[in-house]
């Protein structure tokens, strides 16, 4: 304790901060505990709350402590938590700037639909948030024709595809502007299958990527891949799942660019 108290102003403010903001980090995650979203943004979302907030309790400690090991110990796990902090903040101003590059109204792009979770009642509320954002523009833009994309998972009574053009055609939209792509299991074979729709129709890869905000950036990359030229229309996904499927992404975006 004589150590946390010798310590100066300076550290203990810094450990003041650390210690409010791995509480906040970790108050984010509860809303989807809460509701049963467990995924590997919650998971980690927690570990990196926990992580920040013991930072912050032992640092008036550890950077005051005799034992030189202890010190060196504790300032590397802190430039290691720094650097993934810088890492982390440009993969989100990345995610931001993308999910913002929208197209215009009156483009004749194809749009496609990218798939999400199918439930005994219907689509998911991630699902359909984006087909809402769809069903947005697609009214407003008569002649824009729509891909779905989306294969049946192991936990689904159809396939993504099927529920989306259900619920659009319920909607109102006419069934020969849509099309579906049904055998698709990932973003990547999403876009790889819907090029080949479109090579088989004649178009070209010129298309509005409709899918959540925080997934944009990744369907991007992997849309240039396969020499697409995208714009994307982001749906809304819900501040209270948000975190989960942030964090989330940050860990899928590392994937991308290390395994491609």
């Amino acid at each position: 304790m004589k150590l946390y108290t010798n310590c100066g102003k300076a550290v203990k403010i810094t450990s003041l901060i650390f210690i409010i903001c791995g509480i906040i980090f970790i108050l984010l995650f509860i809303p989807a505990t809460v509701i049963r979203v467990l995924n590997t943004g919650t998971y980690f979302g927690y570990a990196i709350g926990f992580f920040t907030f013991a930072l912050g309790i032992f640092m008036p400690i550890a950077v005051n402590h005799r034992k030189k090991l202890i010190r060196y110990l504790y300032r590397g796990f802190l430039s290691v938590f720094a650097l993934l902090g810088v890492y982390a903040t440009v993969l989100s101003a990345l995610m931001i700037f993308s999910m913002n590059h929208a197209p215009e109204m009156d483009s004749d792009r194809t749009m496609i639909v990218l798939g999400c979770q199918v439930k005994q009642s219907g689509p998911s509320l991630m699902l359909r948030k984006r087909l809402e954002t769809a069903l947005s523009y697609l009214e407003e833009n008569p002649d824009t024709l729509c891909i779905v994309s989306g294969g049946q998972g192991d936990d689904e009574h159809m396939s993504e595809a099927q529920a989306m053009y259900d619920w659009l055609t319920e909607k109102g939209i006419e069934k020969d502007r849509i099309i579906k792509e049904d055998k698709s299991t990932s973003t990547l074979e999403n876009l790889k299958f819907s090029g080949e729709i479109l090579k088989k129709l004649g178009k070209d890869k010129n298309v509005i990527l409709v899918t959540d905000g925080f997934h944009q950036y990744r369907a991007s990359l992997q849309a240039a891949s396969l020499d697409y030229d995208i714009r994307n229309l982001s749906s809304e996904t819900p501040l209270y799942l948000l975190p989960s499927y942030w964090v989330r992404e940050w860990f899928a975006l590392s994937y991308e660019f290390v395994f491609g």
